[in-house]
């Protein structure tokens, strides 16, 4: 019995195979078949194009602003080491004073000019801080920009 199934299910197989050989799909059916292919392959070129030129953007993104970060971090140590070279050298003067008074001044005079060069380099990392930042905001921009046109 089981050998007369197998039999019967391969004939059965084997007629609609041929019956689906022989069936034409009609001409619309199958330009709209070729058309939807050939607009999910647009679709798909032009959203990998558009996925690569999003990565290429963030990357120049993300570099700009680790050199913006990088830049800063470096000014902000080359102000500290300036604030603490300026320190040691009244300390030594303060050191080397003859009289109380003496000392006094040194160390009146050295606020005074540490007051005024900190102000400067706050306003100096200010306006860099500033200037990176906007930068940044303007290769974002630009990148969005031709992103979106290239997607369009």
């Amino acid at each position: 019995m089981t050998i007369m199934n197998r039999q019967l299910g391969n004939q059965a197989f084997s007629q609609a195979e041929q019956f689906l050989k022989d069936v034409r799909l009609p001409e619309n059916v199958q330009a709209i078949a070729q058309q939807g292919v050939a607009k999910t392959h647009e679709f798909y070129t032009k959203s990998a194009a558009t996925a690569q030129e999003s990565a290429k953007v963030l990357t120049e993104v993300a570099e700009t602003a680790w050199g913006s970060t990088k830049m800063l971090n470096e000014k902000l140590v080359q102000n500290f080491a300036a604030n603490i070279e300026a320190s040691f050298a009244v300390a030594h003067a303060i050191a080397k004073a003859q009289s109380l008074p003496e000392a006094l001044k040194l160390q009146t005079e050295f606020f005074q000019k540490l007051a005024a060069q900190t102000t400067e380099q706050t306003k100096e990392f200010f306006d860099l801080s500033t200037r990176a930042t906007q930068h940044v905001f303007e290769q974002v921009q630009a990148g969005t920009a031709k992103t979106m046109k290239q997607a369009a």
